[in-house]
């Protein structure tokens, strides 16, 4: 089935750095092991059952089962940002008091679960990675906060981090799944208001696309470990909506103008439903004149990045992210990092 999944991509997508040709051992234990819980995690929230699916306890149990498992690396420093404008926490690893980079993180969680210790590490490792801080944007959940509350909230963090001294050039945007679409749609939103751009943009499984429209989504039914199901992502998505069109390029940026954004480079999984999202994408933003690339990882689960050490795709692919973000934010000369003074 891996095999089957690569063929149709060979040839089409660009890749930063190819990944191996087969999944590690390790991984496919885990893999396995996964399709369990998650299967466990649905029906007891209503998905498959029968029953109406219940917001609050999916967010409970997510977030338990997130805490439980999440590896946040020592010396990881988190720290409220108490002029911002929306809700949010930086982080940064080693407290560096002169960190390279900021990087601005989206997370994931289908537009109605919240951050957890899997997102907090996620980001933490990057850091580590890239030598940054990061600010963790809490952008305001549906169904109580539909589209477009998560962009406009994006948007307020990266202006906040502009008006706060960040260079644009030396912000990077990190962001996972609906976090994905989010980050790209308050992108493309200020970049018609004349904000200027960041320097380079990760996107890890991104969800861009509310139509449902890749071939992915239906063909990977059986193959995804991590994602909820077809009824899952339908009933995520008509709470964010609301009523407002699927097909409208500000819900799904796969459909944006896409020209003018930062370099960007997508991760995602032969078998996840959303990978034609990802595929798709790197591609409208190259035919846009944007540097992007897509590498698609055999066997790996959507965002298999917070699996931690737990395997060595993931630790490859972080440090993946953070050679290409490094690559894109040079570190500074000694001049000038230290204010003029070698």
């Amino acid at each position: 089935m891996e095999r089957v999944l690569e063929a149709g991509l060979e040839g089409t997508v660009r890749s930063w750095r190819a990944p191996r040709r087969e999944a590690s051992l390790r991984a496919r234990f885990w893999i396995g092991l996964m399709h369990l819980v998650t299967a466990a995690l649905r029906r007891s929230v209503g998905l498959g059952a029968g029953r109406a699916f219940n917001v609050a306890v999916a967010r409970r149990r997510a977030k338990f089962l997130g805490n439980a498992v999440a590896m946040v690396p020592p010396r990881t420093v988190f720290g409220q940002a108490a002029d911002a404008p929306v809700a949010g926490e930086w982080v940064e690893v080693a407290a560096a008091t002169s960190p390279a980079r900021t990087l601005l993180y989206v997370h994931g969680g289908s537009f109605v679960l919240e951050r957890s210790d899997l997102h907090n590490a996620l980001i933490a490792r990057i850091c580590k990675e890239t030598g940054a801080r990061a600010f963790i944007v809490d952008y305001r959940l549906a169904p109580e906060h539909p589209f477009p509350a998560g962009i406009e909230d994006v948007k307020s963090a990266y202006r906040w981090l502009l008006d706060s001294g960040t260079d644009a050039a030396r912000l990077g945007i990190v962001a996972d799944s609906a976090g994905g679409g989010l980050a790209l749609s308050a992108l493309v939103a200020l970049r018609n208001e004349g904000v200027a751009m960041p320097g380079a943009m990760a996107l890890l499984g991104p969800w861009v696309d509310l139509t449902l429209s890749g071939n992915s989504i239906i063909g990977n039914l059986q193959n995804e470990a991590m994602v909820s199901t077809l009824e899952g992502i339908n009933i995520c998505a008509r709470l964010y909506l609301q009523g407002h069109a699927a097909g409208d390029p500000a819900a799904s940026p796969l459909f944006a103008d896409l020209k003018g954004l930062p370099p960007t480079l997508i991760h995602v999984g032969a078998p996840e439903i959303l990978r034609d999202d990802a595929t798709r994408l790197a591609q409208r933003m190259r035919d846009a004149g944007v540097d992007a690339w897509c590498d698609v990882y055999p066997r790996m689960p959507h965002v298999w990045h917070r699996l931690g050490p737990l395997l060595p795709e993931t630790r490859r692919s972080i440090g993946e992210i953070g050679e290409f973000i490094r690559e894109m934010i040079p570190d500074l000369p000694a001049r000038r990092r230290a204010g003029g003074r070698q």
